[in-house]
C-alpha cells in the first residue's frame, strides 16, 4: 500500500511539472507594435515606410497579444484593411477581423483578432493615445493588414501567423 501511494504522489508530481513546463513553453507573447513621429510603425528593429511599404510581423502564434503603442504629439490609430494598397479609405477600410471591445461575439465569428483589456470604450477603428491589446485567435488564418485611421497608405502594416 505505502509502495503504490508512492508511486502515485511521484506520478502526479511528474505530471504536474510536464504540464507546468507545456504551458510555460506554448504561453502567449506580447508583439509591440509603436507609432514613431517620422508616421511609421515599428516593431522588432523594423519599420514600415511612408511610402506605403507594410510592416511586417510574421513571428504570430494563436494565442499571442498584438499591443499597438501610440504616444507623441500627433494621435493615430489602428484599422484592419482589405488589402496593402493605396485604395480610398472607404473602400477598404474593414472591422470584421476584430472583435472590438463591447461586440458581441455571434456577431463576427469569423473574426481573427479580439480586443482585450478594454478601458470605458474600445480603441480600434478610432484615433487614440495609449494602447490597444488584440489577442490572436485560433481562427486566424491568413495575413490580416491594417493601416493608421489618420495616414493610411502611409502607415501600413501585415500580422502574420510563424511559418
Amino acid at each position: 500500500m505505502r509502495k503504490s501511494l508512492k508511486a502515485f504522489v511521484v506520478f502526479w508530481l511528474a505530471f504536474g511539472e510536464t504540464v507546468m513546463w507545456v504551458s510555460t513553453s506554448s504561453a502567449a507573447d506580447t508583439h509591440v507594435i509603436q507609432s514613431t513621429p517620422q508616421f511609421t510603425w515599428t516593431y522588432n528593429g523594423q519599420s514600415s515606410k511612408p511610402n506605403g511599404t507594410p510592416l511586417i510581423v510574421d513571428d504570430l502564434k494563436i494565442g499571442d497579444v498584438v499591443e499597438f503603442q501610440i504616444a507623441g504629439a500627433v494621435p493615430h490609430g489602428v484599422i484592419t484593411i482589405k488589402q496593402v494598397a493605396n485604395r480610398p479609405p472607404a473602400d477598404n477600410e474593414t472591422k470584421d477581423p476584430v472583435l472590438a471591445c463591447g461586440e458581441d461575439k455571434s456577431a463576427k465569428p469569423n473574426a481573427v483578432l479580439r480586443e482585450i483589456e478594454c478601458g470605458a470604450a474600445s480603441n480600434f477603428g478610432i484615433k487614440f493615445r495609449g494602447s490597444m491589446k488584440l489577442e490572436v485567435l485560433d481562427t486566424f488564418r491568413g495575413d490580416t493588414s491594417f493601416w493608421c485611421v489618420v495616414h493610411k497608405f502611409g502607415m501600413t502594416g501585415t500580422l502574420r501567423l510563424r511559418p
